[in-house]
């Protein structure tokens, strides 16, 4: 049985972190380790809480690190990801409300086809950011959402690791998305309504995530452009 590694960052609002972590002890039985990633948070809270539950769980290990600096989702996952040992990553936010064990979930997909993403959602539709135009021709890109990502230690190492070129957040669920997608891996969505994703609890959608998203989009169509046509404008994919 493969072992599976939560990796789950937090920067300040230990509340949220805490609560997950009484969710992931009520609902997942499978043998997981929760990988803490304090991103330089300045509540004290943060520091004794995780502490109190390295100390204190009783069915999960938990490891611990602290970032020196702020790093955001993609830099904190990567670190998790590190020194996570589980033959299966889960990169799961803060934000998530957790009422079913969607680690066997992962794991049932994952052992059909371990060449593969998991989401919590796919989106295929038009959802504003993934619209993209080239060539006068429109399309759609279609991601995992990030709140919740998953797959296994060798796809992980395949795909590289969120690209720190997008700094804190916005867009390297998208990205990362497109580079399963270019290595010819399924995307693959739980859909499952147990698992709810609040959103925002974190970085605020305000005007200066806005802006940051957007400078993120430029820097995605800078990457992807040249191999837009070849993913994305094949017979059948045109919007």
């Amino acid at each position: 049985m493969n072992k599976t590694s939560i990796i789950l960052p937090f920067y300040n609002h230990w509340n949220l972190t805490h609560s997950r972590l009484m969710e992931l002890h009520k609902f997942i039985d499978e043998d997981c380790e929760v990988v803490l990633i304090n991103d330089a948070s300045e509540d004290m809270d943060c520091e004794g809480g995780a502490g109190w539950w390295q100390k204190n769980s009783s069915r999960h290990t938990i490891k611990y690190k602290k970032n020196k600096e702020n790093l955001g989702f993609g830099g904190s996952m990567n670190n998790g990801a590190k020194i996570a040992s589980g033959d299966v990553l889960i990169f799961l936010s803060n934000d998530v409300l957790i009422h079913v064990d969607f680690v066997k979930q992962i794991n049932d997909i994952l052992s059909l086809n371990s060449e593969t993403l998991v989401g919590g959602r796919i989106v295929y539709w038009k959802a504003g950011w993934n619209e993209l135009e080239y060539k006068g021709k429109k399309f759609v890109v279609p991601y995992c959402e990030g709140w919740l990502l998953a797959c296994t230690r060798e796809i992980w190492d395949n795909l590289g690791g969120f690209d720190p070129i997008y700094g804190k957040y916005a867009f390297e669920d998208i990205d990362l998305s497109t580079t399963a997608i270019s290595l010819g891996y399924e995307l693959k969505g739980l859909d499952n309504p147990n698992l709810r994703h609040v959103g925002g609890a974190t970085a605020k959608y305000d005007d200066h995530r806005m802006n940051y998203t957007i400078s993120n989009k430029e820097k995605y169509i800078e990457k992807w452009r040249s191999e837009f046509e070849t993913l994305f404008l094949g017979e059948g994919q045109n919007v």
